[in-house]
């Protein structure tokens, strides 16, 4: 964007704002440093912006660039919980901040965008997860936020959170051949929680921040070794019990195929040995119609091949 269009675009916005007509909080968050680490459409994004100000207007630099493990930054993040909703008629909901998609898009982005930032420069990030309703229906909600790197700890602010975004402007814009509306959502800022009216859950490796006196519910700073290992642990103990009893259950049916495979070859063994006999033994333990009902019924459970039922056979008859 040159220096003349951006200009031009921020007076705009800030006309449209002092009329009236778009809210402070839609404002789109302008930067000269702006540099886009991964974007999917008009409204979904990762990217390197310049540090938004402290309540105090005294921002530390941030300990940028920095050397994180990817793989440590999304399993941290995986293992984050939200408490939202709640109401008059409905009861708070504690689900996972991020999807797995999203915690694995910003863990590879969030430590490759950080190893080149700058101490003045933040990432900010808008992403969206849809999830089913009504059985067939898909809500989409779009999640905002802001992550830098301070103290050791990756430091996470949530703005905007599972939003649906504005629907009628959707609609207006459908109606006269738009296909992709653009929208505006909060990155969450130092200076004040704006959007997210959740609560972060605090957990090992995981702490609220406190912003002098007051803790922030839409701030957290994490730990990213412990509390990557603590959600690997947790996650493992999760799936034990299930992998245990499908390991019983296959070891049960392992000892019940081997018990009938044993069964099997005693009762062909017995029923061989009868047809094996002398004649005279034959006659006297079994009569010609015993014999022949028995070799019928080693064919039957295909304990002997066609071959040899018709070759007793014909030696059974040649018996009378």
């Amino acid at each position: 964007m040159s220096a003349q269009t951006f200009t031009k675009t921020t007076v705009l916005y800030l006309l449209l704002f002092y009329a009236g007509i778009i809210r402070a909080d839609l404002l789109p968050d302008f930067g000269a440093n702006d540099e886009v680490l991964w974007r999917s459409g008009s409204n979904l994004y990762i990217r390197l912006t310049d540090q938004d100000q402290s309540k105090k207007d005294v921002t530390p630099p941030n300990q940028h660039p920095v050397q994180l493990n990817a793989n440590q930054v999304t399993n941290a993040l995986e293992g984050l919980e939200a408490w939202s909703g709640g109401g008059f008629f409905k009861k708070k909901e504690l689900r996972s901040l991020f999807s797995l998609q999203q915690a694995r898009l910003l863990g590879q982005f969030i430590s490759a965008g950080l190893a080149k930032a700058r101490p003045d420069q933040d990432i900010v990030f808008v992403l969206a997860r849809s999830e089913k309703k009504y059985l067939v229906l898909q809500n989409t909600g779009y999640t905002g936020g802001r992550v830098f790197y301070l103290d050791g700890r990756l430091h996470l602010i949530i703005g905007d959170y599972d939003n649906e975004g504005d629907r009628f402007k959707e609609t207006v814009e459908r109606s006269h051949g738009v296909t992709e509306t653009k929208q505006y959502f909060k990155h969450g800022r130092r200076a004040k929680a704006v959007g997210f009216k959740g609560t972060i859950v605090a957990r090992a490796g995981v702490e609220a921040h406190v912003d002098g006196k007051k803790t922030r519910r839409d701030w957290i700073e994490i730990g990213l070794e412990q509390a990557a290992t603590v959600y690997l642990a947790e996650k493992a103990q999760q799936t034990a019990p299930e992998e245990t009893a499908t390991s019983a259950a296959m070891q049960a049916e392992a000892a019940r195929l081997a018990r009938e495979r044993r069964e099997m070859r005693l009762e062909m063994a017995k029923m061989r040995k009868e047809m094996q006999s002398s004649p005279g033994e034959n006659n006297s333990a079994q009569t010609i119609e015993q014999r022949l009902m028995t070799l019928k019924e080693l064919r039957d459970k295909e304990l002997i091949s066609p071959e040899e039922y018709q070759q007793k056979r014909a030696e059974i008859l040649g018996d009378i």
